[in-house]
C-alpha cells in the first residue's frame, strides 16, 4: 500500500504570510502538509522551509 508523503513547514522568514491552497495561511508555527507540486514551487522559490521529514508508520506487530 502506498502512503502519500507528508512534510512539515513554516514560512521561510518571519512575519511574512504564505497562503495555502484553499486561501488561509500557513501557521508561522509550521504545518504538516501534504507534499505536493504547490508545495514544492513555494520551496523552489524560497516562501517556505521544511522543518522536519514526517516520520513513516511503525510495523505493526512487533
Amino acid at each position: 500500500m502506498s502512503t502519500q508523503e507528508m512534510i512539515t513547514i513554516k514560512p521561510a522568514k518571519a512575519g511574512v504570510n504564505v497562503l495555502k491552497p484553499d486561501g488561509t495561511h500557513l501557521a508561522n508555527d509550521g504545518e504538516t502538509v501534504k507534499r505536493s507540486a504547490f508545495w514544492v514551487r513555494r520551496l523552489s522559490d524560497g516562501d517556505i522551509a521544511i522543518v522536519q521529514q514526517a516520520k513513516t508508520a511503525a510495523k505493526k506487530g512487533e
